[in-house]
């Protein structure tokens, strides 16, 4: 009897270590599953996270490129509006260039054709020059030879005169030295050297 009994303890006690075995796997389990079940929400958690944080870098990433693109946008802007300023200021020193160039090359001209012209005047007012000191040259040279011609005339007339003079006194003399002497005398009876009265 005893035998018995220490068999059905012996049994109770296997069945009862079973059944504590099996509620402390049931509770392992139970403890596994929570602890899997909290893993699981915080690996939610955490892929939630990291998707926030993900969509949030991505919004970030976003709006960093469309600012970039606004800037670039604006740097393009401003170059574009800097490059045509360049070339409207290079197109308008090109115009004003042509217009310096045209106007040097309308003044070198009008100075050229002033030049010429001053040069033909001076030309013209040294050959006018020239010309009437050529003239004069021989105006007074034909007025000297004129002079000179009249001089020789009138020494001429003026020993013409002395000549015919001369004969003249040379006659009265010879009549009054005649008139004295009671006979008349005749010029070739005056010799050289004779005193003759030669008073008017």
């Amino acid at each position: 009897m005893s035998e018995f009994t220490a068999v059905a303890a012996a049994q109770r006690q296997r069945l009862l270590l079973a059944e504590q075995q099996r509620l402390d796997q049931l509770r392992a389990d139970m403890v596994r599953r929570r602890q899997d079940s909290f893993n699981n929400a915080q690996r939610r958690k955490q892929i939630v996270a990291e998707r926030v944080e993900l969509d949030a870098r991505r919004i970030r990433d976003r709006r960093n490129d469309i600012e970039f693109e606004v800037e670039a946008q604006l740097s393009f802007d401003e170059q574009q509006r800097v490059l045509d300023t360049i070339d409207n200021d290079t197109l308008f020193q090109r115009n004003q260039s042509a217009i310096e160039d045209e106007l040097n090359t309308s003044r070198d001209r009008r100075e050229a054709a002033e030049a010429r012209l001053l040069r033909d005047l001076e030309t013209a007012r040294n050959d006018a020059v020239e010309r009437n000191e050529l003239a004069q040259r021989a105006e007074d040279q034909r007025q000297a030879e004129i002079n000179r011609e009249n001089r020789i005339i009138e020494r001429r007339i003026a020993k013409r005169k002395a000549d015919l003079q001369a004969q003249i006194d040379l006659r009265v003399s010879l009549d009054r030295i005649g008139n004295t002497i009671g006979s008349p005398l005749r010029p070739q009876d005056a010799l050289p050297g004779d005193l003759l009265d030669v008073r008017a």
